[in-house]
């Protein structure tokens, strides 16, 4: 019985250091996020609601216009966090971040953030193919990209996919085949060959909405998107693949601002998104990918049942001009 009772005193007197170690936090955190309203409001609502005394402030814009702002207030910081944005953008601005390592790194997936520790993913965005099989039997679906150059044009008509000069889901879809089939030492020049082979199966759509959109309406058999987009087709027809020689997976990622005015309120808000809570939840609650391995998500495959490549962020960042005028210039023939 004695012990009973000095083990309860313990776990009372570990819940109440706990309270005074949440309730110690305080201050006010500049978060900068491209995310969509619901989902950005709810992981702010329930971080205030951990950590009452900090307050957040919230700019929202879009990827591009953020990391600009944040560079361009680098010599006297504002934002203190930077919550979303794909991590090729985050890659190409990594130089106005600060490194920092989770405590979940170890179940998070190497693929799925900076080498350093400048960005952290937090929500994968898998690209796949999306077929109609009222168009096309299952069994003669692609499985791998590199099937796509056996694409028969005349028997199906041609592949969608959105313009990678200015879709950044495209631009993935790009360097996701150049990554996976070349070598870095050469530019990718056996990647660079296997789009070549692609490209004349390809149909490029004006909108990345329409390389799914127009697949569900018939006008194409097979296209090429984003995960988060193929599910939503719920109907028989619509058939979601995961290319089994493997695909990228590029997250949203979440970034410490350099020199930022509250970097232990950063920390703490990094820790909390990468957090099981918080990851379960946004899966849960707006169909947002989990990153850490041991949230299973609901309504999407394991991400440990895809076959992941090794995606070269800081290569896509540092020479996305080049690779888009080698798209135009092998589009043009």
């Amino acid at each position: 019985m004695k012990k009973t009772l000095a083990l309860l005193l313990t776990l009372m007197m570990i819940l109440a250091l706990s309270a005074t170690a949440f309730a110690d936090y305080s201050g006010t955190l500049t978060i900068y996020s491209p995310h969509d309203s619901d989902p950005l409001n709810d992981g702010v609502a329930a971080f205030e609601a951990a950590y009452p005394g900090v307050k957040v402030e919230v700019v929202a814009d879009g990827t591009s216009n953020l990391v600009a702002k944040i560079a361009a207030e680098s010599a006297a910081p504002v934002a203190d966090v930077l919550w979303g944005g794909g991590a090729d953008t985050l890659a190409a601005y990594k130089s106005y971040f600060q490194p920092y390592k989770p405590s979940s790194i170890d179940l998070i997936d190497p693929s799925l953030y900076d080498a350093e520790y400048y960005w952290i993913g937090e929500s994968p965005l898998p690209m796949v193919f999306i077929a109609n099989t009222n168009l096309i039997p299952e069994d003669a679906i692609p499985t791998t990209w590199k099937e796509l150059a056996d694409w028969d044009v005349d028997k199906y008509g041609k592949i969608a996919i959105a313009d990678p000069t200015s879709s950044g889901s495209a631009f993935t879809q790009l360097c996701t085949m150049i990554f996976l089939y070349g070598e870095e030492a050469d530019d990718y020049a056996a990647g660079w060959e296997l789009v070549g082979q692609i490209m004349p199966k390809l149909e490029v759509k004006n909108s990345s909405s329409l390389a799914h959109k127009d697949i569900f309406a018939g006008e194409n058999a097979l296209g090429i998107t984003l995960e988060k987009a193929a599910i939503k087709y719920t109907e028989d027809f619509m058939k979601v693949i995961y290319p089994t020689d493997g695909t990228s997976a590029v997250p949203d990622g979440v970034a410490i601002v350099k020199n930022c005015p509250n970097q232990e309120l950063a920390e703490l808000f990094v820790e909390f998104v990468l957090g099981h809570d918080c990851q379960a939840r946004q899966n849960a609650e707006w169909g947002r990918r989990p990153i850490r391995s041991d949230v299973e998500p609901v309504g999407l495959k394991p991400l440990s049942e895809i076959v992941l490549m090794n995606y070269n962020f800081d290569y896509a960042a540092n020479n996305a001009s080049d690779i888009k005028e080698m798209w135009q210039d092998m589009l043009v023939g």
